[in-house]
């Protein structure tokens, strides 16, 4: 392994976009660490796995790549995680693919140049968001606040949104119900809405991404 050669890891799961970005990034002087197909073997990879940047697909045939990536980040809250994504919609996925807080986050729609940028800034330990991101956001204040909000202040609105009281989101989380109750209050502020309740309706219509389904119970915070 060459220490001078970023090593890439890719995750996506056509084949044929596989080998195109691994062609690019070599003759771009990358190395690939491994590729991946979802879901087989790409959680392991991600969490496990030797790299420098991972490249992860969000739209994705089978799987959530979305989600995938939230799991990752539970896990390891450090990886250097490099979203490439489709989006076109910032009220559909977009928003909530720059709510995650990773390192960086480029559009397919953008020229090579830039996922080569975007690879390279992440690698050396900096951030890269492509610019028709902000641009996007920017175009709806609305999108703008759920792009303001933190991975773990969006966790806990989509979870509250699915049905989960207040001890089960810190159960599952693994967070005291006082921090989930603050990051509550937090986010409810950041987007400006009335209650809770609003704030909650507006992540999951926004998400896309459903999580594991629970019964409502009542909620004393």
């Amino acid at each position: 392994m060459d220490p001078s050669r970023p090593q890439v890891l890719i995750v996506d799961d056509h084949l044929a976009v596989r080998r195109a970005l691994e062609l690019l990034l070599r003759d771009a002087g990358f190395a690939i660490a491994s590729s991946a197909e979802p879901p087989a073997g790409a959680r392991s990879l991600l969490l496990h796995g030797q790299y420098d940047v991972a490249l992860l697909e969000l739209r994705l045939d089978r799987g959530d790549g979305l989600q995938l990536a939230r799991d990752v980040l539970r896990e390891r809250p450090d990886a250097p995680l490099l979203l490439y994504t489709g989006y076109a919609d910032p009220f559909a996925g977009l928003a909530a693919a720059a709510g995650l807080g990773v390192p960086g986050l480029v559009l397919t729609a953008s020229p090579p140049e830039a996922l080569i940028d975007a690879v390279r800034a992440v690698a050396g330990g900096a951030t890269y968001r492509d610019p028709e991101v902000d641009a996007r956001l920017a175009a709806n204040p609305q999108s703008s606040r759920l792009a303001a909000l933190t991975r773990r202040e969006w966790e806990v609105l989509r979870l509250l949104a699915d049905g989960y009281a207040g001890p089960d989101i810190a159960a599952h989380l693994h967070l005291s119900l006082e921090t989930v109750r603050t990051h509550i209050r937090n986010a409810t502020t950041k987007l400006g809405a009335r209650t809770r309740v609003q704030a909650a309706a507006l992540v999951a219509r926004n998400d896309g991404h459903p999580l594991p389904p629970a019964a409502p119970a009542p909620d004393a915070d």
